[in-house]
This record gives C-alpha cells, structure tokens and sequence, in this order.
C-alpha cells in the first residue's frame, strides 16, 4: 500500500527572497568582524600598543 503523494512545496508564497538572503549574509559578515575585533583587542591590546 502506498501512501498518498504529497505536495513538496509550499502552497502559499513560493517566491525566493534574495534580499532577505543577502541581509542574512551580510549580518553574519558583522558579526564576525566584531568578533575578530574583539579576539585582536583582547589578545595584541589597544591600539595604541601597536608598532605601526
């Protein structure tokens, strides 16, 4: 016996958003340049230690 097929997409809003995909990456993107920010301060100091 096989079960009834079933509808592999949503029937509502099928659309693929690409902005919501960018802000997605882009947001990741921040949030690991604030953590490198962090990790660099709190391991070489503040920059007015640094050898330029």
């Amino acid at each position: 016996m096989l079960p009834e097929e079933q509808d592999h997409a949503p029937k509502g809003e099928e659309t693929f958003h690409v902005w919501r995909l960018l802000g997605f990456i882009g947001l990741i993107c921040v949030v690991l340049a604030v953590a490198s920010f962090l990790v660099d301060w709190a391991v070489v100091g503040p920059l007015e230690g640094r050898v330029i």
